[in-house]
């Protein structure tokens, strides 16, 4: 599990920021449900305020760890730091594997690598590896294959070391492809998948296509049944679509996915994805989780996350939205407000609000449409 992560000097954050899932000694027992790390953490914030570089910050690490080595020897790393500043930007998360507890840090310009430093902690946190710059300059003995690698500049030691399939890593970078989001370097993706694929990939998996069927059926019970239907085109090439079965007056018809909703075409190309977190126990990185859907409809996403039973190994998600009714389901705990002074961006998590203002026995939807904490357009 992530238990928090940040960065500095990254696009609008120039002093940094810090976002944690670890759950406060004071987090109420109908939050915490006995966890001390959560589940689900909410990002809200006005238009321009910084939320999804926040989203854009822990895609980043996890791409840099797992995929750099697919970089050009001279291609430049995929983030900007603090407009024209030219000091060097960090970066860190802080995650679980099992009873062990791992702190990854780097330190990056635009063009390469400065250092990176993996430790862990089970009684007292302790280095295991350092790189500076090129080189490894330090490993206890079960990664002392890592110095005998010669690093390149922009390139993670994690991700070469995968490229030379070194076994004593390969946890730790498979805790990073765990990572599975819908932002990237220029924001928000409209898609992930192409929907050929999606179509595909759910026609040869069929837990993941009930599970996504079972939920868009549960929000618009007039869908009695979906199925995919495989032809060919004229070159022989397969070609897969889903087709939506309606029943009335004793009737029944297929509509293609096209004369959907907007609400039930954003599920079927997002629902993959939820499955895939909840299988692998990974974190799911959504911005904008909720575009199209029905303010009702998001708590009974979100609670896919905190039911053990649908969510069995521990998997987390991490959203921005613009919905406020959310806002009294996460609590105090779990949501993070954005805000920019001038051109620089801030943020803070509610339970750090003094409790004269915020009390866990109060709605927090009044005090956050009167801009009493922060979060809202300045109009």
């Amino acid at each position: 599990m992530i238990l928090n992560f940040g960065a500095r000097n990254f696009f609008s954050f120039k002093e940094g920021f810090d976002i944690s899932f670890e759950l406060g000694t004071k987090c109420p027992a109908e939050i915490s449900r006995g966890k001390g790390v959560s589940n689900i953490l909410c990002v809200k914030g006005a238009n321009g305020s910084g939320k999804t570089n926040i989203l854009k910050a822990i895609n980043f690490i996890s791409n840099f760890v797992t995929h750099s080595f697919d970089n050009k020897t001279d291609s430049y790393l995929q983030f900007d730091p603090y407009f024209t500043s030219s000091s060097d930007s960090d970066f860190y998360v802080t995650f679980s594997l099992g009873q062990v507890i791992y702190r990854y840090e780097a330190t990056l310009t635009e063009t390469e690598i400065k250092r990176e430093a993996l430790f862990r902690k089970s009684k007292r946190e302790t280095k295991i590896i350092e790189r500076i710059i090129d080189t490894v300059v330090f490993t206890t003995k079960e990664y002392a294959e890592l110095t005998k690698i010669k690093m390149r500049k922009n390139v993670s030691l994690f991700s070469m070391a995968a490229q030379y399939e070194i076994e004593s890593t390969k946890n730790i970078y498979n805790s990073f492809k765990k990572i599975i989001s819908n932002v990237s370097y220029t924001g928000l993706q409209a898609q992930t998948h192409e929907l050929e694929f999606i179509n595909e990939f759910f026609y040869h998996n069929d837990e993941v296509f009930n599970f996504t069927k079972d939920i868009i059926k549960k929000f618009d019970p007039s869908i009695n049944d979906i199925y995919m239907a495989k032809s060919t085109d004229e070159e022989g090439k397969a070609i897969y679509r889903p087709w939506f079965v309606f029943k009335f007056d004793d009737q029944e018809d297929i509509l293609s996915l096209n004369l959907q909703s907007s609400g039930t075409k954003s599920l079927y190309r997002q629902l993959g994805n939820y499955k895939a977190v909840l299988s692998i126990g990974g974190l799911l990185v959504l911005d904008e989780f909720d575009i199209n859907l029905h303010p009702h409809i998001l708590p009974h996403l979100l609670e896919i996350f905190l039911d053990e039973q649908t969510n069995p190994f521990n998997a987390q998600l991490i959203f921005t939205t613009h919905n406020t009714e959310i806002l009294d389901f996460l609590g105090k705990h779990r949501t993070y407000l954005v805000n920019k002074n001038n051109t620089e961006s801030y943020c803070y998590r509610l339970d750090e609000i003094p409790s004269d203002i915020l009390r866990n026995d109060r709605t927090i939807i009044p005090a956050y449409n009167q801009g009493k904490i922060g979060g809202v357009p300045n109009l």
